[in-house]
């Protein structure tokens, strides 16, 4: 141990004998801090140099305490290399000696330029003498603080300002000092640090001398990282030379040398509510040690030595007390708990206030002790100003602060202080058992040491289970050629720093010819000589095991030829022996643009074969590759480049994988790889190298190659596992029989020593135990499979099955699974406005949760988001995202079980969110699938067993970002990160792999093109399409493309050409089938495509999206697709509509959630698959086998009496509003028409939210006060949407979409709505067609011209003409001022209908393909007619009939003459014909209509509908027509006389015999139940409330 106590004691003798040397005596904390009448000067912290950069930026406490001021005291700025701090660096050797002569000596010398003097302070308190450097007060500063209070004036600041320093020669604690580099902004601290220093009995003080605004940059706006006077930002100070001398010859002394404090404190108004206390080791180093945290079960750190509630019940008035965990927070990785002795409480994870990211002081210490050490050499401390606890009570500043003593002094701290000695008392407690308490326990032997050899042959890769010990030195490792150690190499932490991090659990050993058998073991080793016992021996051969065999090795005498026609540099090459790897003498160069071929011994490789191979790439060409050949085949993997490759030429899996300047390894599966090429293997003879660059404007790049070596032989080997099963007993409880079975497993495995073992029972039980026993509680009709997964050491894994018999009964099948599209729960989820921060995650999956995750046994989704705060970009990538780790809760929430990480965005933040990613969803026990930091691993299944049966869920995708040059790319190689690469040749392997035990198979893929409505082909072609132009391609991409710039849209993957082998969408999802996938689920268009059957099973060809943050509407609707199974496989496939709203996805119901299933059922047909949709329930279902579906033909006619004249092709015709069709199905034919009829055009809704219902789409933009969507004036459904304006109004109201909707200008269109009006000023519905998705618009349409006055609901439509340049379109609903009084506007069903081609009717019958999704006929005339006439059409339905119910419905039951009532119908099941009657006559057809009346009376009103087979239904209502002035009776009163009694319930009785005709307004007071009728429940709750 270092005592400089002797030296110090005898200098301090001899100074004491010199009389220039100052003496003061007193309190220490008088003199920094306070009073202290014996000294020249007092109070020191009060003449710090002051200033301010910007108002506000710091904060330093009520001013009460210190008013900052400009120019009270200086700063002197020193420079790198500056004499004074060569001359500094004397003085403080010198005091660290305790030559106070020679210090002395030298300040006096000084003096004139320094102004510091040195003090010997006799502390009458402490009792301790303090030698103490500090600078003289220049009196001509004055501080004035509050102009109105004399008594806090300051006399006296410093002119150099570069702080104070104190030593303790006969300190307790020679290795502890405390700073304070921010005396001002951290106003507290100094106070606080000042108790430390003397409690602890610390060694050093040091405070700086000015605050850090005072001198700064001056560049742009003031920040503290400008700061020139700050000492733990600019490095040339006094006070950095100090901790130098101080800290510096302490460093590698002894354990826990040194030990420096730095103190600091926070304004709790300008940071997030946070603890008192943060402790940290900089904001770089969440490694963090001792003292800070004891990661040892020792629990030996300063939080676990504060008592469990540091401050007490009342302690401040407090009405309880403080947990530790209130009191504490840190910086750390991992996990950090306080245990009470008998409990763990987490401590909370700083997120800010972690210290400096470059820190003068914490760099200087930290570069100088290892970052692995089990001893922090650097503490920084942050103190809340005011504590929380203060302003959960309600304690004033005044009584914190203690106002009314002055000036500040330590007076006013004494509540800081006292609430802070916890922290100070835990400190002291933590050193004193540190020095007292003997540590003679060795580290504990460790466990599970295994070796394995690296690609390069002079490496041995070494893990193991960690060993935790309180006072951790250094692993020891040992590694011998002979099992008894005779001359062993021993490496520890003089080799490899990171040895001393006992959180290591692995560790790569050089200098080891790994081709020979080393024997290795390893043990801990402690600071206090405590060695740990020998671990088990094992070597770096493992059973089964061979040394790699070399195929090529470069040497001199390699005869080496051009490629004909492809080595334009044909000199520029070298067999290199200065670029060499460890264990290799020569290297192959390229350095030019060539292409090199060497001849080697045939070899015929097997499925297996497996080659490694180093490069080095010293610049980038354009290609750098390595290839295999024989006479007739060849295949060439590509490294590093800038080119972007034609994939039927090259695998470019691992190019731009890897950095620069440093050797890499690559492992190529070239068996795999050949067959996959070729089909078949064949023998190799040639190994090509190439480095092309063909642009004659740069440089080419260079290239090294090493050995290339076959590891098929050294490869891990694959776990082979079986169960063996028993059962155990029978138990009957009383009504269930309980069968209990013991497993057991066997697993044969010549490379690994131990297992994890997952079990899958088949009744959704799980265990990770190797022999486990269950319990069956459940009874079925057939076996149930149990599936056992083992993974070894090296993770291979291994899979085995068995069946087990249980309790007969009835069976619990069909298995139901629920499949949703792409989950994002990012970006704008999480900004401090978005749905997460305001509302939790789990309000993301609340609205559908029981159409999810509580209506199947398994839910299943793709994750298209890496949940993690780890991590970094992907360095190429246009759009990355990902969050919190804590939405994982969200899935949880959702129901859902099965997530694929098969997707373009798994390594948005590289490889470390993507573990993270895998870890939190295996805690949260959510089974996923599709990527891996290997190839090996991303191709893994998941396998789920529930309900008996077993499921394979198998994960791939073709989106790698290689189209668009993003490297490295997405899909993993052998010994790269990534998801599973899907082509024909992985996924028939995938399948094989599982095929042997899984009842069920389901393929999930992500592929595809964005923002697709089906599945493509030809998108990926080598030559440029004709109509490239319109394609939406990516900014990125650089194939020449540019971004089409209307769509506007976050594009992943458009290019002309773009990755996919051999097979396109369909073809390569009908061969996942052919192989023998049950159900092939693709995500990643972000829009929904339809489904298909082939060979009798289901692909999904794109789920859209579920929860994700897109502003695409075409992106909104999505889908549930729920399925049932049994042991035949998939029986049933259903589909429940959602909409994704304002981020929220929840259910779509009504007229909205059948757009969907329609629009799903027509994308559908495309595909030769037949959907039927139950409109009555928002359901739709995939029709499985057709060969026995029917259609039922429904007929009714089309009819209109509103047309208006329009010119078609320069003729005059008549053009009848659009008429919506029939929801019955879909139109089959139309059968006969009008003779005046000549063309006619079918269309479909382009709005599917414009009835304004409240279905699950709030599109409409009502943004201010004088719009809304209201339930009092519609024309059909229950909403409508109300204008409201007055002469005052600023300014006409529009209601337009929040977002534009995709425009076809190869097609036609027409908008239309209705719209009723009261003093009304120009009121009209307009589309806006533009090229972007914002922007100026193009055109404006109107439907016509604009409305001013009054009038009834009424019809309105326009086509809009033809725009070449439109790609978006809005609809607007406007409204203006009007003149005087309040005007009203009503819009209902406001719409935009997209028609295909107008045709000429020739002939009757005309045939429609069906299913379609046509949802309005128009037709032309060309001569006016007068009433309803139109077409004769036909409807066809697939799938069952619901029973035909009519369901007429008027808008209000209640007008006054003359007025319309406005009829629309809600009759559920197949609908053909509507026919409105009043008093045996028809007024109306189809789904509207209105009836105008003059006269009061009661009117029934019937509807009658026809369905299928001319089958009938009518259903009745009564409307009321009163006239003007009426007054109606209160509701019961039929007969008006102001009470209701019997009397009114007898006229009730007479209407409903017929033997009394009411009136109007008694039959309104008599319509108790609002049914339209009178009936005997009106006369039963007239009696009830009879008088």
């Amino acid at each position: 141990m270092l005592k400089r106590t002797t030296l110090s004691i005898l200098l301090l003798i001899l100074s004491n004998l010199n009389g220039d040397i100052i003496h003061e005596e007193g309190a220490i904390s008088g003199f920094v801090l306070g009073e202290s009448p014996n000294s020249s000067y007092d109070n020191w912290i009060s003449h710090v140099t002051e200033g301010i950069a910007e108002d506000g930026y710091n904060n330093y406490g009520p001013d009460w305490l210190d008013v900052q001021t400009n120019g009270f005291g200086s700063y002197d700025r020193l420079e790198q290399n500056s004499p004074t701090l060569e001359y500094w660096d004397t003085i403080f050797s010198a005091f660290i000696e305790g030559d106070t002569t020679q210090v002395d000596s030298l300040l006096q010398d000084s003096l004139q330029s320094f102004f510091y003097e040195l003090v010997i302070f006799q502390d009458t308190v402490y009792n301790r003498t303090f030698h103490i450097i500090r600078e003289q007060l220049d009196t001509s500063y004055v501080d004035i603080n509050d102009p109105e209070n004399a008594d806090d004036d300051v006399v006296g600041a410093f002119r150099n300002g570069w702080g104070m320093f104190i030593i303790n020669p006969n300190a307790e604690r020679e290795q502890v000092i405390i700073q304070v580099p921010h005396p001002c902004d951290d106003f507290i601290a100094p106070y606080v640090a000042l108790d430390l220093f003397l409690q602890v009995d610390s060694y050093a003080f040091m405070i700086n001398g000015a605050g850090r605004e005072v001198l700064w940059t001056g560049v742009g706006n003031f920040s503290n990282s400008k700061s020139l006077s700050d000492p733990s930002r600019y490095p040339y100070t006094v006070f950095q030379k100090f901790q130098e001398n101080v800290a510096g010859p302490l460093i590698n002394t002894d354990p826990h040398y040194p030990l420096v404090f730095a103190i600091h404190s926070f304004d709790n108004n300008t940071h997030l509510p946070r603890k008192s206390v943060i402790l940290a080791a900089g904001a770089q180093n969440p490694l963090t040690n001792k003292p800070i945290r004891d990661i040892s079960e020792e629990n030996f750190d300063i939080i676990n030595f504060t008592h469990e509630h540091p401050i007490s019940e009342g302690q401040f008035n407090n009405p309880s007390p403080l947990h530790v965990t209130d009191y504490y927070e840190a910086f750390y990785d991992d996990v950090f708990f306080y245990n009470n002795g008998f409990s763990d409480f987490p401590i909370t994870l700083a997120t800010e206030l972690k210290g400096p990211t470059n820190g003068i002081q914490m760099i200087d210490l930290q570069s100088q002790v290892s970052g692995f050490s089990v001893y922090e050499p650097w503490i920084h401390v942050e103190l809340d100003e005011k504590p929380m606890l203060f302003d959960n009570i309600g304690m004033s500043d005044e009584t914190a602060y203690g106002s009314g003593s002055f000036p500040t002094s330590i007076d006013n701290f004494i509540l800081i202080r006292e609430y802070y000695q916890p922290f100070i008392e835990a400190t002291e407690s933590y050193l004193s058992h540190w020095e007292q308490a003997s540590d003679n326990i060795p580290p504990d032997s460790i466990e599970f040491l295994r070796a394995y050899n690296m690609d390069n042959s002079d490496n041995v890769y070494l893990t193991w289970d960690q060993t935790y010990d309180t006072n951790f030195k250094s692993y020891q490792i040992e590694a011998s050629l002979d099992t008894l150690f005779n001359t062993p190499l021993i490496f520890d932490l003089s080799d490899y720093s990171q040895l001393q991090n006992m959180r290591l659990d692995n560790q790569i050993i050089s200098g080891l010819n790994n081709t020979e058998q080393w024997w290795l073991r390893i043990r801990g080793v402690d600071h206090f000589n405590n060695i740990g016992p020998w671990s088990e021996k094992v070597s770096n051969l493992l059973p089964g095991h061979s040394p790699p065999d070399t195929l090529l090795h470069f040497n001199q005498e390699l005869f080496i030829e051009s490629i004909v026609g492809e080595d334009i540099n044909p000199d520029s090459y070298a067999i290199d022996s200065i670029n060499t790897i460890p264990g290799n003498s020569y290297t192959f160069s390229l350095f030019g643009n060539s292409w090199k071929a060497i001849q080697i011994d045939p070899f015929t490789p097997d499925s297996l074969t497996t080659l490694q191979i180093f490069t080095k790439t010293d610049s980038v060409s354009e290609i750098q590759a390595i290839g295999f050949a024989n006479e007739n085949n060849f295949i060439r993997y590509s490294f590093s480049g800038s080119n972007t490759l034609d994939i039927e030429q090259w695998i470019p899996v691992y190019q731009g994988s890897n950095d620069l300047g440093n050797w890499n390894s690559y492992r190529l599966p070239l068996g795999d790889d050949w067959l996959a090429w070729h089909d078949s293997l064949s023998p190799i003879n040639q190994i090509q190298f190439i480095n092309e660059h063909e642009d004659i404007n740069s440089s080419p790049g260079s290239i090294h190659f090493s050995m290339i070596r076959d590891i098929t032989a050294d490869l891990p080997i694959s776990p082979i596992a079986s169960i063996q099963h028993e059962t155990l007993s029978i138990e009957n409880d009383g009504q269930n029989r309980r069968i209990i079975v013991l497993f057991s497993s066997t697993v044969q495995d010549t490379d690994s020593y131990s297992f994890t073992y997952h079990w899958e029972f088949g009744d959704g039980q799980t265990s990770n135990l190797q022999n486990p026993e269950h319990e069956y509680q459940v009874e079925d009709d057939y076996e149930y499979t149990v599936v056992l997964e083992v993974e070894d050491e090296t993770g291979q894994h291994g899979w085995a099955s068995t069946t087990i018999n249980l309790n007969q009964g009835s069976s619990s099948l069909p298995l139901t699974m629920n499949f949703v599209g792409d989950i994002m729960m990012g970006r704008r989820f999480e900004d401090s406005d978005g749905i997460i921060t305001t509302q939790g995650v789990q309000s993301l999956f609340e609205p559908t949760r029981e159409l999810l995750g509580m209506a199947a046994d398994l839910s299943i989704a793709n994750l298209e988001i890496p949940l993690s705060n780890q991590g970094y970009p992907h360095p190429t990538k246009g759009i990355v995202f990902r969050c919190a780790p804590e939405n994982v809760s969200g899935l949880i929430h959702g129901g859902i079980d099965v997530v694929s990480l098969a997707n373009n965005h798994i390594l948005d933040y590289m490889e470390p969110a993507m573990i993270q990613t895998h870890n939190i969803l295996d805690e949260a026990g959510i089974a996923h699938s599709g990527s891996g930091m290997n190839s090996y691993e991303a191709y893994l299944p998941t396998i789920k067993s529930i309900k008996g049966q077993v499921i394979a869920f198998l994960a791939s995708s073709d989106r790698t970002g290689q189209y668009n040059n993003y490297q490295p790319y997405l899909n993993a190689g052998e010994n790269k990160s990534g998801f599973a690469y899907m082509t024909p040749y992985y996924i028939r392997q995938q399948i094989n792999y599982v095929e042997s035990f899984a009842d069920l198979i389901v393929i999930e893929m992500h592929a595809g093109s964005e923002y697709s409505h089906a599945p493509g082909s030809d998108y990926d072609s080598i030559s440029r399409l004709a109509d490239y132009r319109n394609m939406k391609t990516n900014p990125a991409s650089t194939i020449g493309f540019q971004m089409t710039t209307g769509q506007e849209t976050e594009i992943d993957d458009y290019s002309w050409r773009l990755d996919r082998p051999k097979l396109w969408d369909r073809a390569i999802r009908h061969f996942a089938i052919d192989e023998g996938a049950d159900l092939v689920v693709v995500h990643h268009p972000h829009i929904i495509q339809g489904l298909e059957i082939y060979n009798g099973k289901l692909i999904a060809h794109s789920l859209g999206n579920f929860i994700f943050d897109l502003n695409y509407p075409e992106t909104y609707p999505s889908m549930i697709l729920n399925s049932k199974s049994d042991e035949s496989g998939f029986t049933e496939f259903m589909i429940n509509p959602v909409y994704i709203d304002d981020y929220l996805t929840v259910p779509a119901t009504g007229e909205l959630g059948n757009q969907i299933l329609n629009h799903i059922a027509n994308l559908s047909k495309d595909l030769d698959t037949y959907v039927h949709v139950d409109k009555d329930h928002n359901k739709a279902y995939v029709i499985m086998d057709t060969s026995s579906m029917v259609a039922e033909m429904i007929h009714y006619n089309s009819w209109t009496k509103n047309s208006k004249p329009v010119l078609l092709n320069g003729q005059s015709y008549f053009q009848s509003e659009p008429i919506p069709l029939s929801n019955a199905g879909s139109l089959a034919s139309i059968s006969n028409g009008h003779p005046s009829i000549t063309h006619f055009r079918v269309g479909r809704e382009k709005v599917w939210m414009k009835n304004f219902e409240n279905e699950g789409s709030t599109l409409w933009n009502i943004n201010s006060d004088n719009e809304m969507i209201q339930d009092s004036i519609f024309r059909r459904g229950r909403n409508a949407l109300l204008h409201i304006r007055s002469p005052e109004s600023p300014n006409n109201i529009v209601t337009n979409l929040e977002d534009r909707l995709p425009f076809d200008n190869q097609k036609q269109h027409s908008l239309h709505g209705y719209i009723k009006t009261e003093n009304a000023q120009n009121v009209s519905i307009e589309a806006r067609l533009s090229v972007g998705r914002t922007g100026e618009s193009l055109i404006t349409v109107s439907i016509g011209d604009s409305i001013s006055g009054s009038f009834n609901w009424g019809k309105y439509w326009n086509d809009i003409p033809y725009n070449e340049e439109a790609e978006f379109f809005d609809i607007r609903s406007n409204s203006d001022i009007p003149d005087s009084g309040l005007a009203y506007s009503w819009f209902d069903d406001v719409g935009f209908i997209e028609w295909d081609t107008l045709k000429l009717i020739t002939e009757y019958p005309i045939s429609i393909n069906y299913p379609n999704d046509y949802d309005y006929i128009q037709f032309y005339h060309d001569q006016e007619q007068i009433g309803y006439f139109g077409l004769e059409l036909k409807n066809a339905i697939l799938g069952p009939l619901a029973l035909l119910n009519a369901n007429p419905k008027v808008t209000q039951n209640i007008i006054f003459v003359p007025d319309y009532f406005h009829f629309f119908d809600e009759s559920s099941g197949p609908v053909g014909d509507r026919n409105w009657i009043l008093d045996s006559q028809e007024f109306g057809f189809g789904q509207t209509t209105s009836l105008f009346c003059n006269e009061p009376g009661i009117y029934e009103i019937t509807l009658r509908i026809r369905g299928v087979g001319d089958l009938e239904d009518e259903g009745i209502i009564s409307v009321v027509a009163l006239e003007q002035g009426s007054n109606q009776h209160d509701m019961g009163d039929v007969n008006g006389d102001g009470s209701i009694t019997s009397l009114d319930a007898l006229l009730c009785v007479n209407s409903i015999l017929e033997l009394y005709t009411l009136q109007p307004i008694e039959f309104l007071a008599a319509d108790i139940d609002g049914t339209g009728s009178i009936n005997i429940y009106d006369v039963l709750f007239i009696l009830d409330g009879a008088n």
